[in-house]
């Protein structure tokens, strides 16, 4: 009889992780065919999907225009074009195109199609600029920009920086504000107001317990980014809330096989 109730206990353990596990489609659902990185369509593709949220990247140009783009360099292999999408002017950039011939949206653009789907999280990821004077620029324009589109409910906010991350804070009481760089503790995190981190395996892999103590904080935890099947599989074993992923059709698929 004992044997059954833990038996029983585990697979209790198992379907509540992978209850909580969600999935974030890294730049969008780009893998797609016809599809591109932090394009309109990742997020359209990504949306039809059902997945949790879509991480994206926004950066200020040099006449501080939003655009949604990994950056911070343009390579324009056809016209032997290297640019700094953060200094260079909007102009010089929107006649580039990414793979698939499609071009580089703005921040509005990409938020038009995020007001189609409330129920799929636009996950942005400010960019680290050169100074904090232009990150807290950049901070301010996007949260304004937010307000304005009607999407704040539905919008998340990420950053390597902790500059960043403190502004939004301050633009924005109340926002949920992910920190990824890794430098920081569980209870660092929670001291300086933050709603979870967003770490790489070869963080999360030497310290486990960072994942028990952010839950113990009330914590969200992202496994970020991986795209292998093992890897996610770790992540569910291990409780943590999202995996963020290049290939979100396929984690998905490897949760739905830990349900019952």
């Amino acid at each position: 009889m004992k044997q059954i109730l833990c038996t029983l206990a585990a697979i209790a353990c198992v379907f509540t992780a992978t209850a909580q596990t969600k999935v974030v489609a890294h730049r969008g659902y780009h893998t797609k065919e016809g599809s591109a990185e932090n394009t309109v369509s990742s997020l359209r593709n990504a949306q039809e999907l059902g997945v949790y949220g879509v991480e994206f990247d926004v950066n200020l140009t040099a006449d501080d225009s939003l655009i949604v783009f990994h950056g911070p360099w343009l390579e324009d292999k056809a016209h032997k074009e290297r640019l700094h999408v953060q200094k260079s002017n909007y102009r010089d950039i929107v006649v580039h195109r990414v793979q698939n011939g499609q071009p580089i949206p703005t921040l509005r653009e990409f938020l038009r199609q995020g007001q189609q789907d409330e129920n799929t999280r636009l996950v942005l990821e400010i960019k680290k600029h050169a100074t904090p004077k232009r990150e807290t620029e950049a901070v301010a324009a996007i949260v304004a920009l937010v307000r304005e589109m009607g999407v704040a409910g539905h919008t998340e906010y990420l950053s390597f920086s902790q500059h960043a991350c403190r502004e939004l804070m301050r633009l924005q009481p109340g926002a949920k504000v992910i920190y990824v760089n890794g430098d920081l503790t569980p209870d660092q995190l929670k001291a300086q107001g933050y709603a979870g981190l967003s770490y790489n395996l070869n963080i999360l892999m030497n310290r486990p317990e960072w994942i028990v103590r952010a839950h113990e904080l009330g914590l969200e935890v992202t496994l970020w980014m991986t795209n292998q099947p093992d890897i996610i599989e770790w992540g569910i074993r291990h409780n943590v809330d999202f995996v963020s992923s290049d290939d979100p059709v396929m984690a998905k698929e490897v949760i739905r096989k830990y349900r019952p």
